[in-house]
């Protein structure tokens, strides 16, 4: 992956094609589902309605009655999403809390479109409804008005510090070496959006932000409290049948960390980028979330095939510039898809090291939900298995956007500039001008 190669991979929807699977999105289709990009194998995405099949569930155990139903159609495509909670509860062995959101869900589509290099590409199965209801929609273009006020923080600046200074606590107790922190925000609707369906509203919402902030694992998925809209540059995971060592099959994954806001010049933004080199603080806080992941990929690799490069690559994104390193692994023959989840997910960019005890005093620290933020969007397909990591990810709902934004907490962070930067990673929903 270049140093953009995340941000460029977007480009699954020319302008012009993605106006009209806004104004698709807004249609009211049921089982609405766009991943913009998340199609990692060609640097497309992919767009279905009208499922024939659902399976939802509060265990990732669920995820084997998923691949029985997938291998008995392997042509159709699966699309869904994973919580974090669901992900937290597995790893720290308890059951979920339950909230309105299923913290699993996948879709069986027999047809879908599948997008890249600004066109429709291919399809799956008979589409031709799905590109029906393409042709005679309204396109919605980034011209239309900003739909949400700006973003309110639901917690007050001390105490997202206090959260920050009490889990440098337990860095130093050594019960952790990184803790991700993240805080709750909400934007409501304005009053011009008011007036309008929810389905219209959220679309109006995705073409301005993927118009200003594209990003490459992005997407709107429909779920019965709302519409899930990301804007996430983190694939968690991606397998290939057959591109692996012997032919077997391919398991890559992208970890993000460490970040700098964009400059206001030029020179300023070159500066940033100097800084987030020869940080060490970040340095270090890459290194260890590369090794956490060679380690989850490492316990279903092919022995020997766990590799990564020794220096980040530089991510730069319209808000912010990160650090980021493929690490990749063929996998054994045996890996089924529960077990390949479940040494996943959640991401470890996401949560810290080591995973287990870090997701612990995660749940001990916030206090609140974090829903889908940092679960992930997931793409079944005969060439593989795609997971995104829902960060820069909210859900609308009938009084706005909820999302969460986070950072990682290191012995020497600093409690106010961590809190900063959860702000400039939201930047992306903060509206025009902002």
């Amino acid at each position: 992956m270049s140093d953009t190669g995340a941000s460029q991979g977007l480009a699954g929807a020319s302008q012009g094609l993605a106006a009209g699977l806004c104004g698709l999105s807004a249609a009211g289709l049921p089982g609405f589902a766009w991943l913009d990009g998340g199609d990692a194998h060609d640097g497309g995405g992919m767009v279905a309605a009208w499922p024939d099949l659902e399976i939802v569930g509060e265990d990732l155990a669920v995820l084997d009655e998923v691949q029985r139903a997938w291998r008995a159609r392997p042509d159709a495509v699966w699309i869904g999403w994973l919580s974090y909670e669901l992900g937290a509860a597995d790893t720290l062995g308890r059951a979920v809390t339950r909230s309105a959101l299923p913290g699993l869900c996948m879709r069986r589509y027999p047809a879908a479109l599948r997008l890249g290099a600004g066109a429709v590409q291919g399809q799956h199965g008979d589409a031709s409804r799905l590109r029906a209801a393409l042709a005679a929609v309204t396109p919605i273009g980034a011209q239309w008005p900003w739909p949400l006020q700006s973003l309110s923080v639901r917690i007050e600046p001390e105490e997202h510090r206090r959260r920050v200074r009490a889990a440098q606590t337990r860095i130093v107790a050594g019960d952790t070496y990184q803790v991700n922190l993240s805080q709750p925000m909400r934007a409501a609707w304005t009053g011009q959006a008011e007036a309008m369906t929810l389905g219209l509203r959220t679309a109006t919402l995705y073409a301005g932000l993927r118009h200003r902030f594209p990003a490459s694992m992005g997407g709107l998925v429909s779920t019965p409290v709302g519409t899930i809209v990301s804007n996430s540059p983190e694939t968690l995971l991606t397998t290939t049948v057959g591109a692996g060592e012997d032919g077997g099959v391919l398991a890559q994954s992208w970890p993000i960390k460490g970040t700098r806001p964009r400059g206001a010049s030029p020179e300023a933004d070159a500066a940033l980028v100097d800084a987030l080199r020869r940080s060490e603080k970040d340095g270090a806080e890459h290194v260890m979330i590369v090794d956490l992941v060679r380690n989850d990929l490492g316990r279903l690799a092919v022995p020997g095939s766990v590799a990564a490069p020794s220096v980040a690559q530089l991510l730069t994104l319209p808000t912010v510039h990160h650090l980021i390193t493929e690490v990749s692994a063929t996998l054994r023959t045996d890996v089924e898809l529960t077990e390949l989840v479940r040494a996943m997910f959640p991401g470890g960019s996401i949560t810290g090291a080591p995973k287990r005890s870090t997701v612990g005093i995660i749940d001990g620290l916030e206090q609140h939900r974090r829903g889908i933020y940092c679960g992930a969007l997931v793409l079944l397909q005969p060439s593989g298995v795609t997971l995104s990591i829902a960060i820069r990810t909210g859900l609308a709902d009938a009084h706005g956007l909820s999302l969460c934004s986070g950072g990682g907490i290191v012995v020497d962070s600093d409690p106010e500039a961590e809190r900063l930067e959860t702000l400039d990673k939201a930047a992306a929903f903060a509206g025009p001008g902002v």
